[in-house]
């Protein structure tokens, strides 16, 4: 008798835990099916400060935008600049931060978030619906492939700091990596007071990939979720149009408000193993930050293939 009734508590257990995977498989990335419940990490440090380098590189790219950076992630060598550590809005790049902050703190991605009214409020056109309930995985995809703005006010409102201690901790974040021109208001980038540099943009993406779930969310061009109480669909493509390039990109974050113009943090590599971080912030259109990025890529490459070609000189 009693060994039956501990083969129906094990068959009860396993049936208990099923359900519990059926409730969240409502959520799938096209090009990478998300399996972290946890903000994994791969130890990571400050970056290095970048320097200049002392390659002999042809003439360098002629741009429109207002501020641009190439940098040679295996030399932390700067390529090219233009005005790069004068002090712009940066829009949504400024959701890196608060990425990095929620990863820093091992935000539950697990737990459940109501979209509230004040979640709501200053995001542009929302694509959630007040009183949705969402995992927070899925809000943290949606504030990074999407831009999305209220998915990241709600996973910082429901970060278990107060919202002025959450932007502080951005701020302290900025500090920590030695952005020197950043400081940020908001989680979202919608405020022309969310202030960096190109040249800080770099050092954040940079260290933002050193977050498996960051640099999961900035490489997937498509992902699909559900509303848990609704069950509305909401499909969302990426906004980095350089998913899509000749090159190995790991992934990027777009920017824009009238203030800042069109935005772009990337990092690609290519065949030859040259790596680098572009950041293009300004830009006059969305096409041109896609275009410009594709015009330094290129520039850079040539030079590093050269440079290996000429024996690393």
């Amino acid at each position: 008798m009693r060994k039956k009734v501990l083969v129906f508590l094990v068959i009860c257990i396993i049936a208990y835990i099923g359900l519990g995977f059926m409730e969240g498989s409502g959520s799938v990335a096209v090009d990478y099916i998300n399996t972290t419940s946890s903000m994994d990490t791969v130890s990571p440090l400050p970056p290095a400060e970048f320097a200049g380098t002392d390659m002999h590189l042809t003439g360098p790219p002629t741009l429109r935008c207002l501020s641009a950076i190439v940098v040679d992630n295996n030399t932390n060598q700067i390529l090219f600049e233009k005005n790069s550590a004068v002090r712009r809005p940066v829009a949504s790049i400024t959701k890196l931060l608060a990425a990095i902050v929620l990863a820093e703190m091992d935000f539950d991605l697990n737990q459940k978030i109501i979209i509230s009214r004040w979640d709501s409020r200053s995001s542009g056109s929302p694509r959630l619906k007040i009183g949705e309930k969402f995992f927070a995985n899925d809000l943290f995809y949606a504030a990074l492939i999407a831009s999305d703005n209220q998915a990241i006010k709600a996973l910082a409102r429901t970060s278990g700091v107060a919202y002025p201690e959450f932007i502080r901790l951005m701020n302290q974040t900025a500090k920590k990596l030695g952005m020197d021109s950043t400081s940020v208001i908001d989680p979202s980038g919608i405020f022309d007071h969310n202030i960096s540099s190109a040249r800080d943009c770099a050092k954040l993406l940079n260290y933002a990939f050193k977050f498996l779930i960051i640099k999961s969310a900035l490489s997937t061009r498509l992902y699909e979720f559900r509303s848990l109480n609704h069950k509305r669909l909401i499909r969302i493509g990426n906004t980095n149009r350089m998913l899509k390039s000749k090159w190995k990109i790991s992934g990027g974050k777009t920017g824009y408000i009238s203030a800042s113009g069109y935005c772009l943090a990337n990092r690609m590599q290519d065949d030859s193993g040259g790596d680098i971080t572009t950041v293009i912030l300004g830009a006059p259109s969305n096409s041109y930050r896609f275009s410009e990025t594709a015009k330094m890529a290129e520039w850079a490459f040539k030079n590093l293939e050269k440079k290996l070609a000429d024996g690393g000189k």
